[in-house]
């Protein structure tokens, strides 16, 4: 039996109303020590008092009973919603702590829930998701996981792989039986190939949908006084970055993130870009370029009023590899504009078009209509491990390999997508998983 475990599952700050959990075989004793009100059957709620081992009242409180295994996390839960100030919740933890209860890790009732088999590692893992999605979009990709549809194709995959081991080992063990299915290579190639195309099209999906999921890193860079640090102001909406008629004045990097058309971003006003003997300058020029190499934007800001320079074209040409975004700024100082060209003005803050070209680089079409069989991060590097043992597999058995040697990575991709599920016994996997909940989750 698992010991009894509390915690306060609605944060740490003052609010109308607290929950403070316990779950455990001792639960109900815990209970029955510091509430004055009826101790109540299952999926009931009780009106009393919690006191503490002296008699004196904490707080007036409504107490929650969900006895047995019905219930989320599927064992005895008690659940106290007392008044939501930070003193009176704490007050109340420590008492039942008091009490010989220990303090929940992160994460640990829905850790319980999903080794009592109540939810899925699928489910539980949006769970977490979905407390932690700071947009619309998150929301709705998290919230899709709570059907079962990834779960059962998980499944499937498991299932047909199971299928091509089993014909393997059985022809590797008793080749010389007549009454055993002949490996066809004809046939295990295509259903091979029929599950790797499978995984590789869930696998774009996912990848695709990281773009909803993680902060997107643009870094604003371009020459002095080009306008960068006026457009990371009219982006925020705010003086974040110091503006000045002098060259030079940003040295470091700036950053702030903003939710931006359901996107994470986080912009990074860079120092500008240019031969300088000042060695505090030169450092920020140095990061500058490092910026355009691991950000995942290249917003490049040029003066409308000179047009590129030598520093503009290397601009371009470090930039190749990345999304990379043109703005030619102070276009109220221009007569004529190039109809190719995206022009602003980010000292007037009319920066209507930077924001239309942003978002139309960012909006993935497909990924928008398909997010119900996206997997997160963790999910999706294990599918891609079991694509990359599936791809060795079906490269071995075209270069006249064995069944013996083929079956090792039908086996490493069988236990790849056997861990999305959970299904594997690693301890250390599902405490890297429940550590990033919330306390009291």
């Amino acid at each position: 039996m698992l010991d009894t475990i509390a915690a306060i599952s609605s944060g740490y700050v003052n609010q109308a109303i607290s929950i403070i959990r316990i779950t455990g075989s001792d639960a109900l004793d815990v209970i029955k020590q510091i509430f004055t009100g009826k101790i109540g059957k299952n999926k009931t709620i009780q009106y009393g008092f919690i006191k503490n081992l002296d008699g004196k009242i904490i707080d007036e409180v409504l107490v929650s009973f969900f006895i047995g295994s019905d219930n989320f996390v599927g064992e005895t839960t008690i659940e106290i919603n007392a008044h939501g100030g930070i003193v009176v919740t704490q007050q109340i933890l420590d008492l039942i702590l008091s009490l010989g209860v220990r303090k929940a890790n992160h994460g640990e009732f829905t850790r319980r829930a999903f080794l009592n088999g109540k939810i899925s590692l699928i489910k539980a893992e949006a769970i977490n998701d979905l407390i932690n999605a700071k947009t619309s979009k998150q929301q709705e990709i998290a919230i899709n996981s709570f059907n079962k549809d990834k779960e059962e194709k998980i499944n499937l995959f498991i299932k047909d792989l199971e299928y091509l081991i089993g014909l393997c080992e059985i022809n590797i063990d008793y080749p010389e039986y007549d009454d055993i299915p002949i490996l066809d290579n004809k046939e295990f190639n295509h259903k091979l190939k029929e599950l790797i195309e499978c995984l590789e099209k869930i696998v774009n999906i996912s990848e695709n949908n990281q773009v909803f999921i993680r902060p997107i890193s643009i870094a604003i860079v371009g020459n002095p006084n080009a306008g960068k640090s006026s457009l990371m102001n009219a982006i925020l909406n705010d003086d974040k970055s110091i503006v000045t008629n002098i060259p030079g004045t940003t040295r470091d990097i700036v950053e702030s993130e903003i939710i931006f058309n359901n996107f994470i971003l986080k912009f990074k006003d860079t120092a500008g870009i240019r031969e300088s003997k000042d060695e505090i300058e030169k450092i920020g020029i140095e990061k500058a370029w490092k910026e355009i190499e691991i950000s995942d934007v290249i917003v490049h800001v040029i003066d409308s009023t000179k047009g590129l320079n030598n520093f503009d074209f290397k601009i371009q040409e470090k930039a190749k590899n990345n999304i990379y975004l043109q703005l030619w700024n102070k276009m109220d100082l221009v007569k004529e504009q190039d109809e190719d060209k995206i022009y602003i003005s980010s000292k007037d803050k009319k920066i209507d078009n930077f924001n239309k070209a942003l978002t139309n680089l960012l909006i993935n079409g497909e990924s928008e209509k398909k997010s119900n069989l996206s997997f997160n991060q963790r999910q999706t590097s294990c599918l891609k491990k079991a694509l990359h043992a599936l791809k060795n597999g079906y490269k071995s058995i075209n270069d006249n390999f064995t069944y013996d040697v083929v079956v090792i990575d039908l086996h490493e991709a069988w236990e790849a997508l056997k861990e999305i599920l959970g299904i594997v016994d690693k301890e250390e996997l599902l405490d890297s998983i429940f550590s990033n909940f919330c306390l009291g989750k």
